[in-house]
């Protein structure tokens, strides 16, 4: 189980029984139906607790977080495919909440789409982890087909810069060099 969420189970019970408290408190239980549905109002409430922790509020409350990434970001794909050396510019989008990590890419010829995505602490360090799948334009697609690959992001502190490395089912290596841009800029 991730770790986050093992951290979470506590407060969560304790949310529920305060809310099964309070339903207790204002309608004393006539009937088992009484208490099923205190039940249910405690349950329901930790529900709705979590997606809106999930979505909205880890980004808010700092216990607990994972290390929040930019939005937008701009950035240098260095690559070696046979022995070739190349350097391609990637803008990045990065959709993320509390349990994942979704990344879009585009080159100028080449986009990719997140499969997985997670943040690990490793040793101290946290790295996003990512898998994905190109999407080549048409007309590139017989050079460049659709393949698989993964990226190891190291984060840091602020995450304006990132550094890291990727390599794909093509056996294509490279290192990848992120840098935030502004809401403003595309």
């Amino acid at each position: 189980m991730n770790e986050h969420v093992k951290k979470l189970i506590k407060p969560m019970v304790i949310f529920a029984a305060i809310i099964f408290a309070c339903c207790f408190f204002i309608k004393k239980p006539e009937s088992y139906d009484d208490y099923t549905s205190y039940l249910g109002y405690s349950i329901s409430g930790v529900c709705v607790l979590f997606v809106v922790y999930e979505r909205v509020l880890w980004r808010i409350i700092p216990w607990n977080r994972p290390p929040i990434l930019k939005k937008k970001y701009a950035g240098k794909l260095s690559y070696v495919y046979k022995k070739q050396h190349g350097l391609k510019d990637i803008s990045i989008r990065v959709k993320q909440t509390w349990l994942s990590v979704e990344i879009t890419t585009k080159t100028d010829i080449n986009s990719s789409y997140t499969i997985t995505g997670t943040i690990v602490n490793e040793y101290g360090i946290d790295v996003l982890y990512y898998t994905y799948m190109t999407d080549p334009s048409a007309v590139h697609q017989g050079k460049n087909p659709i393949q698989y690959g993964t990226c190891r992001m190291v984060l840091n502190d602020n995450n304006k810069k990132i550094k890291g490395k990727y390599w794909t089912s093509s056996q294509t290596v490279g290192d990848l060099e992120w840098e935030e841009i502004s809401e403003g800029r595309s």
